[in-house]
């Protein structure tokens, strides 16, 4: 097979991820300031109708051009665009009068929420429980410790930022604004992938040694085991068996093969193959 029919079977965005899943044990406790009248089942299918989700570019000084930094395989702003997945979303830069800035945005949806592109901690089900205690409240403005939700009717007001008190806080609006807070993240958004992919079924040894990016999909049965990385948009079919001291990216091992110890890339592994120790398979068909 020619390397650019290869280049078809993994194509970008490819994967799609239910990342409302990836939290971990700890993680799936509620924030103490959320009320508990919310820690229940509630349909959230109205935000993706009456919602703009609005992502801000936000730069420190601490590294270049955050917003596109990777963790765990997505940029930053990826992973907080992701939050609102299924809502219409813009991309603005950052600036000292960012409520003009939103003021601005031309849209027919009843609440605009902004989001910062250095919280990337920030995940569906936060952003879902926000929307819904600012409804539930009957809020016309709702001030985050990083960003706000605010009615569009009430944004043409001449109001500041500086008018809103601070109302809620959550610990997945953490910011990005050190070297140290980076590694933190990256470590915290490893372990949400892991726990995701164990929810479905798959057995991971030696997590800590295990590696996956936030776009690969992994079927239920597979085993991994201790000292892999796995990236980019990489599939991995049911009953895989990914033995110790491999490197995948961005290619597909199919169902019931066996891979040990060798470096994968833009490649297709066919069902029941066996790959031996040592093997680099770039561009191909195996």
């Amino acid at each position: 097979m020619e390397r650019e029919d290869i280049d078809l079977l993994v194509s970008e965005n490819q994967i799609k991820i239910d990342f409302d899943s990836l939290t971990s044990a700890n993680e799936e406790e509620e924030s103490a300031i959320i009320p508990s009248a919310l820690i229940k089942a509630v349909n959230y299918d109205w935000i993706k109708d009456e919602v703009l989700f609005v992502v801000v570019k936000a730069y420190h000084s601490f590294v270049k051009d955050l917003p596109n930094v990777e963790l765990c395989g997505k940029r930053l702003l990826d992973w907080v665009l992701n939050a609102g997945s299924g809502c219409e979303t813009r991309i603005i830069e950052d600036c000292e009068d960012i409520i003009g800035r939103v003021r601005n945005i031309t849209t027919n949806k009843n609440i605009i929420a902004v989001f910062y592109s250095d919280t990337p901690l920030l995940d569906k089900g936060t952003f879902n429980k926000f929307c819904e205690y600012f409804s539930s409240h009957n809020m016309n403005f709702l001030r985050l410790s990083r960003g706000f939700i605010v009615k569009s009717e009430f944004l043409k007001n001449n109001f500041t930022l500086a008018q809103g008190a601070s109302e809620l806080d959550d610990k997945n609006l953490l910011v990005a604004d050190s070297a140290k807070v980076l590694n933190l993240m990256s470590n915290s958004l490893y372990n949400r992938i892991l726990n995701y992919h164990i929810k479905n079924g798959v057995i991971i040894y030696g997590q800590n040694t295990v590696f996956i990016d936030g776009d690969v999909e992994i079927e239920g049965g597979v085993i991994i085991y201790p000292n892999n990385v796995i990236k980019g948009q990489s599939i991995i079919g049911e009953n895989a068996v990914i033995e110790s001291g491999n490197v995948i990216k961005n290619s597909i091992i199919s169902n019931d093969a066996v891979v040990r110890g060798s470096y994968i890339e833009n490649s297709k592994i066919s069902a029941g193959a066996s790959i031996e120790p040592f093997s680099k398979i770039i561009g191909q068909e195996f």
